[in-house]
């Protein structure tokens, strides 16, 4: 019995040691599930819809937030507003409270986040109305304008709050609904953005379900798309797509980090086209913020460059 003992133990330990010695890091094997991010990061030339024809340095501007408005560009940055013409002439620089987070602009004002705020400004620079703090949790990462209705993501509590025009809170969602699809907005980092399309339709990006979701003006849940995949045609990571915007007809531009990539995808979710490749971008980079004219260019800042790109239709005359 004692000498069974004693083969039986050195049998288990001759497992031990050489499972060790074949394990220790530099020899262990290729992992046979391991993800090839080199073939992800490859993209079929024919799905490429567009192609960078030019760029624009913002110099010492560090921008954080770009929006467009009847042809002309307003980035946001450090405490300045910068206005610049598509072809990227400067227009004017004004001065405004310091470290806005985002921006929207329609006829009459220009609306500028802040991580706790928004503030209105009217189109000379003049600051209108500083609207009341929200709570400390608070981080506004878009702000979105329908009519009288002004938008923002917070993505610190994970919810869009509904203004007027002069700054009074009409009330807020969290992206539940009545059925099961109601499973509310997962917010992992500070990638929380909210559109209004060309029909007035309300959409806001659920990030951490990979989802773009319709909502009524008063934030009822309608509909949503998603694609939860890291093939081109879905989306991958824990807060993509990061920005989104839209097209005259209703498709969305979205932009994602990490594997930073920006593709139009059909009003239903289906993928439509690639605008830029990550080859195009810095690896594990920042989501470049989106915004398209109504020729279907698509001019992206990209915060780790400085610059805003334009992409312009392959197809465009």
């Amino acid at each position: 019995m004692t000498i069974l003992i004693l083969v039986i133990l050195a049998v288990i330990t001759g497992v031990i040691v050489v499972d060790f010695l074949n394990n220790r890091p530099g020899r262990r094997g290729d992992n046979p599930y391991a993800l090839d991010v080199d073939a992800l990061r490859e993209v079929d030339p024919g799905l490429i819809s567009h192609r960078e024809t030019r760029n624009y340095s913002l110099g010492a501007l560090t921008a954080t937030g770009i929006c467009l408005r009847n042809g002309m560009l307003y980035i946001v940055g450090d405490s300045s507003l910068l206005l610049l013409s598509p072809e990227g002439e400067a227009r004017g620089v004004k001065k405004i409270l310091p470290q806005p987070t985002c921006i929207a602009a329609d006829e009459g004002h220009i609306y500028i986040g802040y991580k706790t705020f928004l503030a209105r400004y009217d189109h000379a620079g003049a600051l209108v109305a500083r609207w009341p703090a929200l709570d400390e949790r608070s981080v506004i990462t878009s702000v979105a304008i329908k009519g009288d209705r002004i938008y923002a993501a917070d993505a610190g509590n994970r919810r869009v709050i509904i203004y007027d025009t002069l700054g009074e809170i009409l009330g807020e969602f969290e992206g539940k609904a009545v059925t099961e699809a109601g499973h509310g907005f997962i917010v992992p980092s500070p990638c929380f953005d909210v559109v209004v399309n060309s029909y007035g339709e309300l959409w806001v990006v659920n990030p951490g379900k990979h989802a773009i979701e319709n909502y009524t003006d008063g934030g009822e849940m309608r509909g949503f798309w998603q694609n939860n995949s890291t093939n081109i045609a879905g989306f991958a990571g824990c807060c993509n797509p990061a920005e989104i915007t839209v097209l005259e007809d209703g498709a969305f531009v979205t932009s994602e980090k990490g594997m930073v990539r920006i593709k139009i995808h059909e009003p239903s979710g289906a993928l439509r086209s690639v605008v830029a490749p990550p080859a195009l971008f810095k690896e594990e980079g920042r989501a470049p913020e989106v915004c398209a004219d109504e020729r279907g260019f698509i001019y992206a800042l990209d915060f780790d460059r400085n610059t805003v790109r334009v992409f312009e239709p392959e197809n465009d005359e």
